[in-house]
């Protein structure tokens, strides 16, 4: 089941499950101010800084993230990991915002284990034995090395049009 849900995913969809797999949790906002939309974000990273949190966040559009909650892929946490309160005013913009943040469901963890190392995953961690695979492929034809050696008339001919070049 979880691999058909990954299937029916699309490309995109399947970037921002991945993109909030590896940061810590999706947030919406809902700005409470007239014709000010509510948008989505992934919390990357957070820092403090002069005692306040800082987030690196990542877009996801709003589109994409109510579609990965409404197929169960990410479920309402109430106690974070990142917010603390679900509203807050905000000084700079001058309006209290709401908030509501999500973290990986059941299903969303069996769709990213279930792409992890399929053909079809989007933004799946990069596996760090790559190079171990083809390591002894580099030496294992030795006889190969005469396919390598340049004919000396067709060297002297490079050396030639390379020197027609230097006389100009």
């Amino acid at each position: 089941m979880p691999s058909n849900q990954a299937e029916r995913l699309s490309e995109v969809e399947l970037d921002a499950l991945w993109t909030i797999y590896e940061g810590h949790s999706l947030v919406i906002e809902y700005p409470q101010q007239t014709g000010t939309d509510p948008y989505a974000h992934a919390i990357m990273a957070v820092a403090y800084e002069d005692d306040e949190a800082v987030a690196e966040v990542a877009e996801i559009a709003l589109d994409v993230a109510q579609s990965l909650i409404a197929a169960g892929l990410l479920r309402r946490s109430e106690d974070g990991p990142v917010l603390d309160e679900s509203s807050w005013f905000d000084d700079e913009l001058g309006f209290t915002v709401n908030a509501e943040e999500y973290v990986l469901s059941d299903a969303g963890t069996q769709v990213i284990e279930a792409t992890a190392d399929g053909a079809g995953a989007v933004g799946a961690g990069d596996d760090e034995d790559d190079w171990d695979d083809d390591e002894d492929d580099w030496d294992d034809d030795e006889e190969d090395e005469d396919d390598w050696d340049v004919d000396e008339e067709d060297e002297d001919d490079w050396s030639d049009d390379e020197d027609e070049d230097d006389e100009d």
